[in-house]
């Protein structure tokens, strides 16, 4: 059964810039990840945000169309296709996506607002009926070594 780590955000922290930093994270330590997101947009923005958000690293990503090149360790979509080898997924978007038992371990990020606290809770909910192992970490303070 994957493992689910919910992090929740205090107000002032963004959750893609948390999500670039876990992401960066886990690629370091040999885990291929998707990044799930609600929409092309989203996955677009996202894209362009993991291009710059550190100046001193670069994270080898592209966007996931169906297609995988499997010398990429970081991928971002927002459909129901999945690159079959990945082992983390960050998931961005405000449902469970069909294919998360796929993945060894699953990222939820809450951001501070109330709303994204309330779909959280229904995640939280949903995860917890399937079984899973759940664990859940405060985060007052973004560092870029979290």
């Amino acid at each position: 059964m994957p493992r689910v780590d919910f992090y929740i955000l205090s107000e002032n922290n963004s959750v893609d810039r948390f999500a670039c930093v876990i992401a960066t994270k886990a690629w370091s330590g040999g885990n291929r990840v998707h990044i799930h997101t609600q929409s092309q947009e989203n996955a677009t923005q996202f894209d362009d945000l993991l291009w710059i958000y550190r100046d001193v690293s670069f994270v080898p990503h592209e966007i996931f169309d169906g297609d995988i090149n499997d010398e990429t360790p970081v991928t971002i979509g927002y459909s129901k296709y999945f690159p079959k080898g990945s082992q983390v997924m960050i998931n961005l978007g405000s449902d469970i996506p069909d294919f998360v038992s796929h993945f060894d371990r699953i990222v939820e990020i809450v951001g501070g607002n109330e709303s994204n606290k309330q779909s959280a809770r229904q995640r939280f909910r949903q995860y917890k009926e399937a079984n899973y192992q759940i664990h859940d970490h405060k985060i007052e303070k973004l560092t870029e070594n979290d």
